[in-house]
């Protein structure tokens, strides 16, 4: 990244994010711009209002302070939903706000802030507001996931990322620990497969998901029965097996909604890998669309069962539920 002169910095700048991790990559890319390989000992100040004894005005006469061998300073300011952070934000905040150090760059970090705020209006004037939104679409989760690993030097084998998805969901924060958890376990293998998920998450086994819900798909009774005792018998909790199978009949109607039925027309639809997406066009063309729905109706009931509409055990109600969907 190329150093940007003085008057090309903003004065100040707002990062706001429920994901730690997306803050920490935008921190780090503001800190990387404004030093610019000035040293950090004599150009950086953080302040944490989460910790005691934070003063406002060391906040501002670090703010005021000349850079030393470099053009700008960077002040870092975070815990601002705290309530030790009130004074600051009333009064230091404004008032510096009215004329801010022409070499400076106070760098305030928040989870989330109520945009009618007077000081929040006047950063947006002077300053630049950065939203750091995690990734919303399936796809869009991927490609994050695809970078992650990247920037650890690893790339993932083909349905890495979807095991990923599946074991932890979208959020980034715990997507991030789990990634870095993966990459200790993989060692120097440059590839990480969708078995190292499975070996890592402590959370529902990818493989066996799968084999469980192309089993339904399949309506494979027998097998299916097998996989769901095996699952279960590892502990993992029914409801979550249960949101699995109603994400992939959520899928399959999708599917059978796409003209033609064909895998391209899936994988766009639905961003899927191509392999998925071969593999759910190829199920969904074995249903149609009532029997479909007919299914996640019977998910539906299970988890009522499961929340305890019916007096029976989980393990009974998600083995009725098999029992149903495959016939």
């Amino acid at each position: 990244m190329s150093s940007s002169s003085v008057s090309d910095l903003a004065p100040v700048v707002l990062v706001v994010g429920e994901h730690v991790t997306l803050r920490d990559a935008a921190v780090a890319e503001w800190r990387e711009r404004v030093l610019a390989g000035a040293p950090a000992d004599f150009n950086l100040d953080r302040f944490d209002f989460t910790s005691a004894g934070v003063d406002p005005g060391r906040i501002e006469s670090a703010a005021r302070t000349h850079p030393v061998m470099a053009e700008r300073r960077l002040v870092h300011v975070r815990g601002l939903s705290d309530r030790r952070a009130a004074r600051f934000l009333e009064d230091t905040l404004p008032a510096y706000l009215e004329d801010p150090a022409p070499t400076t760059c106070l760098l305030l970090e928040a989870a989330k802030v109520d945009r009618r705020h007077r000081w929040v209006k006047r950063v947006g004037q002077i300053g630049e507001l950065v939203e750091c939104r995690g990734p919303g679409k399936p796809a869009e989760a991927r490609k994050w996931i695809e970078r992650a690993l990247r920037d650890q030097g690893r790339r993932g084998a083909g349905g890495t990322a979807e095991a990923l998805l599946d074991a932890v969901g979208s959020d980034v924060d715990l997507l991030q620990r789990e990634i870095d958890k993966l990459c200790l376990y993989a060692g120097e293998r440059e590839e990480i497969e969708p078995e190292d998920v499975a070996a890592v998450t402590g959370q529902l086994r990818p493989r066996a998901v799968y084999d469980l819900t192309d089993q339904i798909g399949a309506r494979r009774l027998a097998p299916a029965l097998e996989t769901l005792g095996h699952l279960l018998d590892q502990g993992e909790q029914p409801l979550m097996v249960l949101g699995a199978l109603a994400s992939h009949f959520r899928r399959l109607i999708r599917a059978r909604e796409c003209r033609p039925l064909e895998p391209k027309v899936v994988q766009e639809k639905l961003s899927l890998h191509p392999f998925a997406a071969r593999k759910i066009a190829e199920q969904a063309r074995g249903y149609d669309l009532r029997r479909l729905r007919r299914s996640l109706d019977a998910v539906r009931r299970t988890d009522e069962a499961l929340k305890g509409a019916v007096p029976i055990t989980p393990r009974q109600a998600i083995e009725r539920l098999v029992l149903a969907v495959c016939s």
